[in-house]
Order: structure tokens, then sequence, then C-alpha cells
């Protein structure tokens, strides 16, 4: 791949409020620790009413990715849809911040802004309540094929898949890279949304996509094998490129019909566990839009998922990936 080439992002555009909390909070709330509930806009507005916020920054699973690749110093581009409302402008600050151009239009009507409200206890377990709002309805008009211009790599967030609207911006849009020699990633995001879409994902995966990027629980759930050996035969029927993520245990690259383990980096200062999945792929995507090996990118990806353990939230900063961005 051509290191100079752009990596654009498609996915769900959601403002992660973040809030320091215990298990006590998490139950008075009637949320399962570790786990994430939607909700409407005014469960959402209840919620929060009261609380003292840590942190906001963009998020978005894709998003936070795009967003690590921006800081990292790739030229990175976002699409996903926000209101024109307080939390959709706090969101395009936030992410422009970072080094990525926001693509879309803000709308003007519909729901507002998605927002995250993020429960963070002192394990550094993360419990989520989100509002979707506008993100899904990004929709195909949204999508313009001057957005892939100069792009290597089209990264697609599976969350979008659940919206009707989203998942024909997701068609038309791997159309174009298809077009255009662009590869295509894809993010499982949620073993539950893997287990609800299995076989729209297989599909989808065969036909459209070059790199498939999970962690474990969605890998098991979309091939129904938790054995690294029957995991390496499907996936390769399916997808010759392939890297799952395993927490602390580190990652495990699929390519050919052959799979390598790697071990995660080690981090003595775990805060919060958001977004170590994201980062994982920032660096992985990073790496392999430089024409670095698939080894080399695989290893740096668990560097950077390492580093995002130390703080609130899932968006790094410049001074966190200051080691990084002068290599």
């Amino acid at each position: 791949m051509e290191k100079n080439k752009k990596i654009l992002g498609m996915g769900n555009a959601v403002l992660d409020i973040i809030f320091s909390s215990d298990d006590n909070q998490i139950k008075k709330f009637g949320l399962t620790k570790g786990q994430m509930s939607i909700v409407d806009q005014k469960t959402s507005d209840e919620t929060i009413s009261g609380l003292t916020v840590r942190k906001k920054s963009s998020g978005g699973s894709v998003a936070n990715t795009i967003a690590g690749i921006g800081i990292l110093g790739q030229e990175a581009l976002f699409c996903g849809r926000v209101r024109d409302d307080e939390i959709g402008k706090d969101f395009i600050e936030d992410i422009s911040k970072s080094g990525v151009k926001y693509l879309c239009e803000p709308v003007i009507n519909g729901p507002l802004t998605a927002k995250c409200l993020v429960f963070v206890t002192d394990d550094g377990e993360r419990t989520m309540q989100t509002f979707l709002g506008a993100s899904v309805n990004l929709e195909a008009a949204d999508i313009k094929e001057e957005y892939f211009e100069n792009v290597s790599i089209l990264f697609v967030e599976g969350y979008l898949w659940s919206s009707d609207s989203a998942r024909k911006a997701i068609f038309k849009a791997v159309k174009f890279a298809k077009d255009n020699n662009i590869q295509v990633a894809f993010s499982l995001s949620d073993s539950g949304l893997v287990k609800a879409f299995k076989d729209d994902f297989n599909e989808f995966i065969s036909e459209y996509v070059n790199i498939l990027i999970g962690n474990e629980s969605e890998f098991s759930a979309l091939f129904g094998q938790e054995n690294i050996d029957d995991l390496n035969k499907n996936i390769g029927k399916l997808v010759k490129l392939a890297v799952m993520t395993n927490g602390s245990k580190g990652a495990v690259l699929f390519n050919n019909d052959n799979f390598k383990t790697f071990s995660s980096f080690p981090n003595d200062n775990i805060l919060d566990s958001t977004g170590a999945g994201d980062m994982f792929a920032a660096g992985f995507l990073f790496k392999l839009n430089q024409g670095k090996s698939l080894e080399e990118s695989v290893t740096f990806g668990c560097n950077v998922a390492s580093k995002i353990l130390s703080q609130y939230g899932a968006r790094p900063s410049k001074e966190m990936f200051k080691e990084f961005i002068s290599n």
C-alpha cells in the first residue's frame, strides 16, 4: 500500500461522556456491568442529570480508530452522521483536533446527535448506556465519490449494519472502494450483532472485505468455533487476512490459511479498557498503510492498544502517542 494515501472510516458518530463510577451506581441505573445498553433520548437525559462529567470525547468504534490514525500522523477521514446541535459540534471539534477531516454535513432535522454514557469502575471495566440518535440515520446520500480520492483503506464499522439506511450507505461505499482498488477493512464490532446478522455478515465479508478485524467473542460468534485451528480453517474460507484481538493475551493474525499469535504489551497502570480494541486497529492499519509487514503491523497495534489503558476514555492524546509519532 502507498503510505501517502488516506484512510477513510465509516461508523457511528457518538460523543462519549465519561464518568467515574462504582458497582452500586451501575445497579441503580439498571445497567449490567461490562455491557452496553441502548436507550432512548429521555432515558439518556435522565441518567446524565446530576452526574459529574469526567471527560468528553468524540467516540464510536471506527471514529476512535480513525482519530488514533490521525494522531499517529496519517491523513485520515471520517464519515458519520451528527445533528447540528451542541453535541454534534463537540463531536466534530474533537475529532478534528486529532487531525481527522470530518466529511458529512450535519443535519438540521431528525434525532439529536448520539451520545454514550461510559461508567468506569476502579477495576477499569466500562459499562455503557448509549443513545444512538442521528448516527443510525446515515444514508447513501451521505456517501460521495470524491471522498474516496487518494484513499487506500476504507474501514467500515459493523455497528452500522443494524440500520437499514446505514446498510445502504455501506454498500454504496464498498462499491466505490472496489471500483477504485481500495482495500475494505471491516470491524465485527459486537458479538450480539454478529449473531443477529451472521448470514448477512458471511455474505458481505466474502464479497467485499479484504481485512477482517474483531475480538475473540466476535470471531467465535461468526464462525461457531473457539479452537484456534478450527477458526483458522474457517476464516481462510471467507477472507484472506484477519486479525483477532484477545484482551490481555494479545492478538492473532490469520493470513492465507496460516495463523500467528502475538503477545500484548505489559501495562501496570490500567485505568480504563475503553477503546483498546479500537486503538489496536489504529496501530495495525496505520503500519499496514505504510507498507510494513503484517507481523510489524500487528505488533505495533498491540503496543498502541496497551497505551490507551492508562487513561480514561478511548481517545489518545498526542502526548500519549509521542513515542510513536516520532517513528
